[in-house]
């Protein structure tokens, strides 16, 4: 198992790529501190991880309130006994209900204080645990609309995930500290809105389909083990060919 006795912080674990990242890690023999908004998920999820053997904390926690920060990583590890890795995968892509102006201030505020402000605090408590013990990985997944310019909450949101990667990456290799990116594209999840029993095929992706979930949390996984001991600040893309 590559990530047998590791303990882990996973942030939008409740449902899609964070569930199928926390399975995986469970599988892999990783423990770990589960975070989303909605309680009733994430148990289920904690539920999961537990049914195959590993620990399971679950965290209640809306990644905007970044005043938390420092409560959650010391709670995450109280709860496992420590803390090697940290995977920012909490994101969205639009308003909650019917917003059809994305351009209006408050999806810029949402979008921005989720995807970007949130995993950039959370970063940053994190790497100060990290830096100390000398050890760790973070992983932040951004989005292949976050590698092209993009005049959209959404897209400005994802760049700056990708940017602050790279440099967050240069700034902890010296303290042993790996930092890199996941970029997916389509990904057949709620979010897309796809649901169950729907099809996967997608006639404008070259490979013909979305992406899974699972094909991101393998992703995860190459990145937290130590497969990836060498590789520091890179981003990749994973969109089933999509330009």
């Amino acid at each position: 198992m590559r990530l047998n006795g590791k303990q882990v912080l996973l942030t939008g674990a409740s449902k899609g790529i964070g569930r199928a990242i926390a399975l995986l890690f469970a599988d892999e023999g990783a423990d770990l501190a589960l975070t989303a908004r909605n309680a009733d998920a994430l148990n289920e999820v904690a539920e999961a991880v537990r049914a195959k053997g590993r620990r399971a904390h679950p965290l209640v926690w809306d990644v905007r309130d970044v005043g938390r920060v420092d409560e959650r990583l010391a709670e995450a590890r109280a709860a496992l006994g420590g803390l090697d890795i940290v995977v920012n995968n909490a994101g969205v892509v639009r308003l909650p209900g019917d917003h059809p102006d994305p351009t209006e201030e408050a999806a810029w505020d949402y979008l921005l204080d989720i995807n970007l402000k949130g995993l950039y605090f959370l970063c940053q408590g994190a790497a100060k645990i990290l830096q100390e013990q000398k050890s760790g990985v973070i992983i932040n997944l951004a989005s292949d609309a976050g590698m092209r310019a993009a005049p959209n909450a959404y897209g400005i949101s994802k760049w700056g995930v990708v940017g602050y990667t790279r440099g967050l990456a240069k700034q902890l290799a010296p303290h042993g500290v790996r930092v890199n990116g996941i970029a997916p594209g389509p990904v057949a999840t709620e979010m897309m809105n796809w649901h169950p029993g729907e099809s996967m095929e997608s006639p404008g992706l070259p490979l013909g389909r979305y992406s899974l979930p699972e094909e991101i949390a393998s992703v995860a996984l190459f990145f937290a083990s130590a497969d990836s001991r060498a590789v520091f600040g890179e981003t990749i893309v994973v969109n089933s060919g999509n330009d």
